[in-house]
């Protein structure tokens, strides 16, 4: 290993991965300049350029261990001691070896880093100014992003006077594309042309994000080696991140030569903290760029950048406005009639008005409501758990979502772009956008995937041609923009909020209800303590009537008496009905296995149904399943409609009740089946009803047996359902859940 070459980056490293160089100690500088590093704090002199002699008229061996302090003037040795890490001093002004030389200076970690280059005189300042000032004025007055690029480019080119400039934009990939060029005359265009993302690997794109500006002056001119004094550890590199003049990439300069260039310089685009691009101007001879112009060329690019924000958040703030009203009304539409469906689908402003999506759907309490030419239901719900398995966040976009699907064409036609949002963390309730495929052709500067084999060096090396290579593009949609995915992301918030703010509601109402669950608690035991008392009063007061004076009166009198004590009978029937029917309410159930049929035959053994009703033929199906629920609950329901049975069909010829079980839909269902009078089957809804009966006066009843047998249904979480006709008889079915 020679002397001063670092470890971490040895010359014969064998490269077979552009991701994996280590281009921030790379161990060598360009041949412009000359290099010294120094220990921060005892200002020994550490590493330094092989050319360095030249400048100072010392060899290495003297200069390597010596200190800083016996080269320069005390005010600059203060200056570089009050260095903050990671900024560079302003530039000096020196005058060595009969040059006059430019010192670039600043400090990372426990090393000061001295550049120096070639001083060149500026152009005048004034003149310089004001076409610094004619650049901003004509970048402010572009419209948009492609007229900002093209300016820029030629702007640059009329400044630095290079070969070619051009305006390279990363995508979503890192893959770069020609937006913007500028040109000499006679040359090819590079326009439209893509270049792979390995082009300018991710460790080159954090050095552009730092340093701003860099120039290779001369691509065929061998670099210097960094030396390093005998007693520096070998496996601590010298740190290039910021150098100005930090060596190049043996992999990027063959990069350069195959492409013929002589010289670059490169800018680096930043747009909200984030690399957007580059300014990449080329030359085909060596060329030269002094410290001033590179950093006036990083102001304008800054400008540029600054310009390229205020255009994009305009067009932003426009797009935001536009689906901030459409927002509003699908807020309105929902809060109507509080129905999401209805709100977002059905209004006159619907989902499909808040982007550029060919198809949208919603998906809400297991419905999919579908809008334009969006996939089908089947296909919506195998999206909805394909996006679930992917991403764990609230929202998701792609534009290439359908890359791992069936190749079902139809559905690549529809839905290659997928944007969604879910409307809870714990349902698949969600909001969703499609976009068609976008056939294309993308036209690459040379073959991407071709790469060569430097077999003397043993490490890869870049492709040869960059003749137009075009690539056929396909199961791709258009990216979803920023807006659209804002637009989403907030209405999202939309529906959560109101939500919330129904939720509140309801959490009101609940609380009334509570509050009138316990005024009927109080009611109930009011009617079984107040009004008893005065029916007790009645009902006692007429037998002693009855009693005493019955013989007395005449036959209306007789009427009477038998009237009221029937009226306080019933009375106290209705009482005891409504406090069966809070008590159901209030109950907790408990379930557990019982036969049906013996809990049958009890209630009928209580009715003492074969002394009173002798005619009536009942048909017990002694194999019924067990059933589970509240067997206490249960002998309630079936008490009541055995009882309603037994009373409606009193007056049939051949009265007959039956209980069974039966499927219906696949599922198994009880059921209390009688030959009774029956009713209108269009009533079915009223007949489990408060207080509704369907019957004439003729038959005895408060109308709240069925209402305690359909509560009692509901506890179970089960379901209850009838089937009659007038004078056939009725069928009652029930399961409990």
């Amino acid at each position: 290993m020679k002397e001063g070459s670092s470890e971490l980056y040895p010359e014969d490293l064998k490269l077979i991965d552009c991701d994996k160089e280590p281009i921030h100690i790379i161990g060598k500088i360009q041949s412009h300049g000359y290099l010294l590093v120094c220990d921060a704090t005892t200002f020994e002199i550490t590493y330094c350029s092989e050319n360095i002699d030249t400048l100072f008229n010392k060899s290495i061996s003297e200069l390597l261990g010596s200190s800083l302090e016996s080269l320069f003037e005390d005010h600059l040795i203060n200056d570089l001691k009050n260095a903050t890490d990671h900024v560079k001093l302003s530039p000096v002004r020196l005058h060595l070896n009969n040059e006059d030389i430019l010192l670039i200076a600043h400090k990372t970690g426990n090393s000061i880093l001295l550049e120096f280059e070639n001083f060149q005189e500026s152009q005048n300042a004034f003149d310089y100014q004001i076409q610094l000032s004619e650049v901003v004025t004509r970048l402010s007055e572009q419209n948009n992003e492609h007229q900002m690029c093209d300016v820029a480019a030629d702007l640059i080119k009329k400044l630095y006077d290079y070969n070619r400039v051009m305006i390279y934009k990363f995508d979503e990939n890192w893959d770069g594309i020609v937006i913007s060029e500028a040109r000499d005359q006679g040359m090819e265009t590079w326009l439209g042309l893509r270049y792979p993302a390995s082009d300018i690997p991710k460790q080159a794109r954090d050095l552009f994000l730092k340093q701003g500006v860099r120039i290779i002056s001369d691509v065929n001119e061998a670099p210097v080696s960094i030396l390093a004094h005998q007693g520096v550890e070998r496996n601590n590199p010298v740190d290039l991140t910021l150098s100005e003049l930090r060596g190049t990439s043996p992999i990027h300069i063959e990069y350069l030569q195959n492409m013929n260039v002589g010289a670059s310089l490169t800018a680096a685009i930043i747009f909200k903290g984030t690399l957007w691009g580059l300014i990449a101007c080329h030359h085909y001879t060596p060329k030269f760029v002094n410290y001033y112009e590179r950093q006036s060329c990083k102001f304008l690019t800054q400008v540029f950048s600054s310009q390229l924000l205020l255009s994009t958040t305009n067009t932003l703030l426009e797009k935001v406005n536009e689906s901030a009203n459409l927002r509003n009304t699908l807020m309105k539409q929902i809060s109507e009639n509080w129905d999401i469906s209805e709100g977002l689908v059905k209004g006159d402003v619907n989902l499909l008005d808040l982007n550029d999506a060919s198809g949208a759907a919603l998906y809400i309490d297991d419905i999919v409501y579908r809008l334009g030419d969006a996939p089908e239901e089947r296909d919506i719900l195998k999206f909805i758990l394909e996006i679930k398995k992917r991403s764990t966040q609230n929202l998701f976009q792609s534009n290439e979502f359908i890359l791992e699907s069936d190749g079902d064409q139809d559905l690549i036609r529809k839905a290659s772009g997928v944007l969604c949002v879910f409307i809870s963390k714990f349902k698949n309730d969600c909001l969703i956008w499609f976009k068609p495929e976008k056939k294309s052709t993308v036209n690459w500067a040379g073959n991407p995937d071709k790469s060569f084999t430097n077999e003397k060096n043993f490490r890869i090396s870049p492709r040869k041609s960059f003749e137009k290579w075009s690539v056929s593009q396909e199961k791709k949609s258009e990216p979803w923009q920023d807006y659209e995915v804002e637009a989403a992301s907030v209405l999202r918030q939309n529906i959560s909020e109101i939500i919330l703010k129904k939720y509140e509601e309801v959490k009101s109402l609940n609380n009334k209800l509570t509050i009138a669950y316990e005024d009927l608690e109080t009611f109930s035991y009011s009617v079984a303590h107040d009004l008893r008392a005065p029916l007790r009063g009645i009902d006692g007061f007429t037998q002693i009537l009855k009693e005493d004076y019955y013989e007395e009166l005449d036959d209306f009198g007789k009427s009477a008496i038998e009237t009221i004590l029937d009226s306080a009978s019933n009375m106290n029937q209705l009482i005891d009905n409504i406090l069966e029917f809070s008590k159901v309410t209030q109950y907790e159930t408990e379930r557990a296995p019982f036969d049906l049929a013996k809990i049958t035959n009890d209630i009928l053994d209580f009715l003492n149904v074969k002394l009173n009703h002798p005619e009536l033929k009942i048909t017990i199906d002694a194999n019924m399943p067990m059933l589970n629920g509240d067997a206490k609950m249960v002998t309630q329901l079936m008490q009541n409609l055995l009882t309603n049975a037994i009373k409606y069909t009193g007056k049939s010829e051949n009265p007959h009740i039956e209980v069974g079980t039966t499927l219906l839909n696949g599922d198994l269902f009880y059921y209390v089946k009688d030959n009774g009078i029956g009713f209108d089957q269009k009533h079915e809804h009223r007949i489990f009803k408060l207080f509704n009966r369907l019957v004439g006066e003729e038959y005895e009843g408060s109308g709240i047996g069925l209402a305690i047998v359909a509560r009692i249904v509901k506890k179970h979480s089960g379901i209850i359902t009838v089937k009659s006709a007038v004078n056939e008889g009725s069928t009652f079915f029930f399961n409990l859940g």
